[in-house]
């Protein structure tokens, strides 16, 4: 790095950087490293549109590239690389995690809303 502070990148320049924090979140939603990922439930559940019972121990996937590009999920077309749509508060909702080598994908009850 260069002597010169006020040309040094720090987090909170970083932090303050929106729109790369937008072209980043597009990217892994366009491209994600994982096109899936596999879970154990440690609970009972069901799944509430279908009612299809989930028992404990059961294995399920959750297909992270099928999510990211279904268009009744996104309001605006998932294939178009369109980043400003991260700017929209609403998508704050879906969070995505990566631990380790896992990238894990929460949606909540977002879905009918995106």
């Amino acid at each position: 790095m260069n002597n010169n502070a006020q040309r040094d990148l720090s987090i909170e320049k970083l932090n303050s950087l929106i729109y790369l924090d937008c072209v980043i979140k597009k990217v892994f939603r366009y491209s994600p490293p994982f096109t899936g990922t596999y879970r154990k439930l440690t609970t009972d559940d069901y799944l509430p549109t279908s009612g299809i019972q989930l028992f404990k121990d059961d294995q399920i996937f959750i297909p992270i590239y099928n999510l990211a590009v279904d268009t009744k999920l996104w309001s605006i077309d998932p294939n178009k690389f369109y980043s400003e749509r991260f700017l929209d508060h609403k998508l704050d909702k879906i969070i995505i995690h990566i631990h380790g080598f896992h990238l894990v994908l929460v949606i909540g009850n977002v879905l009918d809303k995106i």
